[in-house]
């Protein structure tokens, strides 16, 4: 069978067609994709350059980016989340030495503590997670703040027993992964709306005459 001239410009005609709109059709979401996660990126960065530690803010929520759009409870809950999990990795390193039959009395005796101070973070974690949950972010800041002061206590355990602190950069990540939590909490505190302070009605002429001692005339 033969083409006819009319046949071949259908042909190419229709060709063309498609091929636009498959440009079209695969050149606009690229785009904006681009465009979303280079915003998201930026908004991260300028919350993290707030936190006691901005790399590790960065290191440990910028992957939360692939799951969606990064809001700060977002973001806080996604710095919990690590919080807890270097807690879990902590405590592993706590347990592992508490298991040696060659620790002494004095140093077993300081991985004990230890052991129910971070039992009492990740009590904690979990208290604070429920309050995220129901955007309670003044129950959330009080009960972060005790993660930090049992990872303080700790850290005391050890005192004077700096060589037998294996697992001191551990307990260093734990803290400057709560100081971010905290530092985004109160952040997030400030962008809040401040309640309006009422203001005291002035006194009316009859509170006023009724103070005065005498007759009026």
């Amino acid at each position: 069978m033969g083409f006819t001239s009319k046949t071949i410009s259908f042909t190419l005609a229709l060709t063309l067609t498609l091929a636009s709109f498959l440009f079209v059709g695969n050149a606009e979401p690229s785009e904006d994709i681009h465009v979303v996660n280079h915003n998201l990126r930026s908004d991260l960065t300028a919350l993290c350059q707030k936190t006691t530690n901005p790399k590790l803010c960065l290191d440990t929520i910028q992957p939360h980016l692939l799951k969606g759009v990064i809001t700060p409870i977002k973001a806080l809950d996604a710095e919990v989340d690590a919080t807890h999990d270097q807690t879990v990795k902590t405590m592993d390193v706590i347990g592992t030495s508490l298991a040696k039959h060659s620790v002494s009395k004095s140093l077993k005796d300081s991985l004990a503590i230890c052991k129910e101070q971070y039992q009492g973070i990740l009590d904690t974690i979990k208290e604070t997670k429920q309050a995220i949950a129901n955007n309670d972010l003044s129950t959330a800041k009080l009960k972060f703040s005790s993660v930090l002061s049992y990872q303080g206590s700790c850290k005391d355990a050890f005192e004077g027993m700096e060589k037998e602190f294996s697992f001191s950069h551990d307990s260093d990540a734990v803290f400057q992964l709560g100081g971010n939590c905290l530092d985004i909490i109160a952040d997030m505190e400030k962008a809040m709306p401040k309640p309006e302070v009422p203001t005291e009605p002035a006194p009316s002429t009859a509170t006023t005459f009724s103070n005065v001692i005498g007759t009026i005339s």
